[in-house]
């Protein structure tokens, strides 16, 4: 049970992350803020709610959420390196208050020590045993 502390920081990560964005999301439209354009809120909506659903999935140890949250964590870290390398663009309305950079930055580093500590050996094990 060595890695059972990491495995429940990391799904607490993910549940704050996501009741965070999902909280922001529907006061900015209690707030009566400018509105964003509704594809935006059902996406954030959306990943707020993967987030936050992977994160109980990761502490209950379910297979597919590990396997999900390595999945998701791959594709943010590559649309990440896209980002910086100016081949994609996000839309203006997904942009928070903190800068770009650091963001970014932030987000692949973040999602890049999961990957590194999820694909460990006993903390696979530990998952596969659940099965």
């Amino acid at each position: 049970m060595k890695f059972q502390k990491g495995i429940i920081v990391f799904g607490v990560i993910e549940i704050c992350i996501g009741m965070l964005m999902f909280c922001d999301t529907f006061l900015y439209m209690l707030a009566g803020k400018p509105a964003r354009p509704p594809e935006v809120i059902v996406f954030i909506l959306a990943t707020s709610l993967i987030s936050t659903g992977l994160g109980i999935g990761v502490l209950r140890y379910h297979i597919h959420s590990y396997h999900l949250l390595l999945f998701f964590s791959s594709v943010i870290i590559l649309s990440k390196i896209l980002i910086f390398g100016h081949i994609i663009s996000l839309n203006d309305a997904l942009e928070a208050q903190f800068p770009f950079t650091l963001r970014n930055l932030t987000s692949i580093v973040y999602h890049g020590i999961l990957i590194g500590y999820f694909m460990h050996p006993a903390v696979k094990k530990r998952f596969k045993e659940t099965l």
